[in-house]
């Protein structure tokens, strides 16, 4: 493999995981915002979905459960 396409091959993995981490995140706050709209605690919420607490009360406040 040329060099150019081995640094073509780098960036294709970087995009692909910067994808795969954009659409954990989504999950993850898309779980959280159900878990509040169910009346779960701030703290159970950011314990099981593993987001801080801050982005958690952020979620909360834009969706105006708190």
């Amino acid at each position: 493999m040329t060099q150019e396409g081995e640094g073509d091959l780098k960036l294709m993995c970087n995009l692909g995981e910067g994808l795969y981490e954009d659409g954990l995140m989504k999950g993850k706050l898309e779980s959280a915002l159900e878990m509040l709209k169910d009346g779960v605690d701030l703290d159970k919420v950011a314990k099981y979905t593993k987001l801080s607490l801050s982005i958690i009360k952020e979620l909360a406040k834009q969706n105006k459960l708190i």
